[in-house]
């Protein structure tokens, strides 16, 4: 017995260091300071590390500024910046995919140029760290978002994006239809601005649904989540509270195998807030009430910045004592705890988790505006040891740490995963190109990411060109039984196969 309390109080003593400590380090990376805008990774020059693309409004003394650059990563904490060929633009958004299955990422943008002309549209990679403009016409819009998915599982990356257009307020879907087309669909998605959009299959059906969140045209909070049901979009009524100068992220916090959803904003009564809501799929949603700062005009990520199989979150934004930036490690049954640590206060923010330095864990980069209208973009390296923990047997008592927190119990997810990705390419022996679905058997994994490291064995085993065409986009569907998930996985076929995809079974 004194053994095992001794065990149980150096476990303890460990897990608590991390949270008096400064585990994240401003690495000083000299990036523009930029507002309005948005900061995200992407590997943009191939070479396997993270650069950064920043997009926004800045100011030096009385000098009013609006570009978009990006950084090139030269690793040991340095970056090098370059003009990727995209348009300077502030009050914008942009996202990341290959649209056109060339294996090179492309760049999506909407927002604002310095002579106040809108626009939509679709930068094509060129493999170099540039990007060359297309003819892809979406509706110009700013003070929204922009994203990529694939709303109708056809294997091609259409486009979600939302704003204010000249025309008033939009949420609009375009449909891929390939060879630089993409088609309006009439989805009957409420506009919005101030606010984003996001692809979120929160089902887990296999059809990305959509949540959108943001002021309406009458300026009023609004949040909704739209039904994918592969023939038309469906408001639900969740109980998600309505928002407006808002922000939603979604990640898996309770460790169920299905998305939750963060939001931060203003509410109808002008009360800035921050609420987390538990996805019990078709039972609806549930608030866990804990006591994350309330913030607007800011953002939230959800990442697993410590290695211990959960998902923490990275929020920042406007409290109502000012711009704040804030970490809370996921305790699993007990409740979030902040770390104290000393990332800048911003508003206006953006930024992400992403690993630059390839150390194997979760760093930051973030962007805003400070308390005293200081344009800031930094690099936070985390230098927290990944530390292996162990859920304790039943003698074990967890006390929740935040008074008014709900203790959410584990629950069963899926646990019988297939793979599968998709390409258009030339195969080795192949006379031309053509579009390719790749998918793994089902299987019932021991551990995470058993699969994907099998499935890229067996892969690059048969295709040796598999590291030139794939980049990375493999799906992962997880479903409760085998036989959902066989059912599942025979759909995907089916779908593909009446695109005209060859079907190329990666069996082990």
């Amino acid at each position: 017995m004194l053994k095992r309390l001794i065990y149980l109080v150096s476990i303890i003593l460990l897990l608590s260091c991390p949270l008096n400590g400064q585990q994240f380090v401003d690495v000083k990376a000299e990036l523009q300071g930029i507002s309005e805008g948005s900061a995200r990774w992407i590997d943009s020059d191939r070479d396997g590390d993270l650069d950064v693309l920043l997009m926004g409004e800045r100011f030096k003394g009385q000098t009013r500024g609006i570009s978009t650059h990006i950084y090139r990563n030269l690793r040991n904490d340095k970056f090098a910046r370059y003009a990727p060929g995209i348009p300077d633009l502030h009050r914008g958004d942009f996202d990341v995919a290959d649209f056109n299955l060339d294996g090179i990422e492309d760049i999506a943008v909407m927002g604002e140029k310095p002579d106040g002309t809108l626009i939509a549209t679709i930068y094509r990679g060129i493999g170099n760290g540039q990007y060359q403009p297309t003819s892809i016409p979406f509706t110009p819009a700013r003070d929204g978002s922009i994203r990529f998915g694939d709303f109708d599982g056809d294997g091609d990356q259409d486009i979600l994006i939302a704003g204010e257009a000249k025309s008033g307020l939009i949420t609009q879907i375009y449909r891929n239809d390939r060879n630089n087309t993409f088609v309006l669909i009439d989805a009957g998605l409420r506009g919005i601005k101030r606010g984003i959009a996001i692809w979120y299959d929160y089902n887990l059906d296999g059809y990305p649904d959509v949540f959108v969140t943001g002021a309406d045209q009458r300026g009023s909070p609004f949040s909704m989540l739209y039904e994918n049901t592969n023939s038309s979009f469906v408001a639900l009524n969740t109980g998600i509270v309505p928002l407006k100068h808002s922000f939603a992220a979604t990640g898996d916090f309770d460790n169920d195998g299905d998305l939750d959803i963060l939001v931060i904003g203003e509410s109808t009564n002008n009360s800035i807030t921050t609420r987390l809501y538990r996805n019990n799929r078709s039972q609806g949603f549930s608030r866990i009430v804990v006591p994350f700062v309330s913030v607007r005009s800011g953002f939230a990520d959800w990442g697993d910045f410590d290695g211990d199989g959960d998902v923490d979150l990275l929020i920042s934004g406007e409290s109502a004592k000012g711009p704040v930036s804030k970490i809370y490690k996921n305790n699993r049954l007990s409740g979030f705890s902040e770390l104290n640590e000393n990332v800048t206060g911003l508003y206006m923010s953006t930024g992400q988790w992403g690993d630059y330095d390839q150390d194997g864990d979760l760093d930051i980069l973030i962007a805003g505006l400070t308390y005293d209208f200081q344009y800031h973009t930094k690099v936070y390296r985390n230098d927290l040891p990944l530390v292996a923990t162990t859920i304790a047997g039943k003698e074990e008592v967890y006390e929740d740490i935040f008074n008014n927190s709900v203790v959410v119990p584990e629950r069963a997810g899926p646990t019988y995963y297939y793979l599968y990705s998709s390409s258009y390419t030339k195969l080795e022996g192949a006379k031309e190109k053509a579009y390719y679905l790749f998918i793994s058997p089902v299987k019932k994994p021991r551990k995470q990411f058993e699969m994907e490291d099998v499935y890229n064995q067996m892969i690059r085993k048969k295709y040796p060109e598999w590291s030139q065409i794939d980049q990375g986009n493999i799906v992962a569907i997880g479903k409760p039984s085998m036989a959902e998930g066989v059912s599942s996985r025979q759909r995907i076929i089916d779908e593909y196969s009446g695109k005209s995809f060859k079907v190329i079974e990666i069996n082990w």
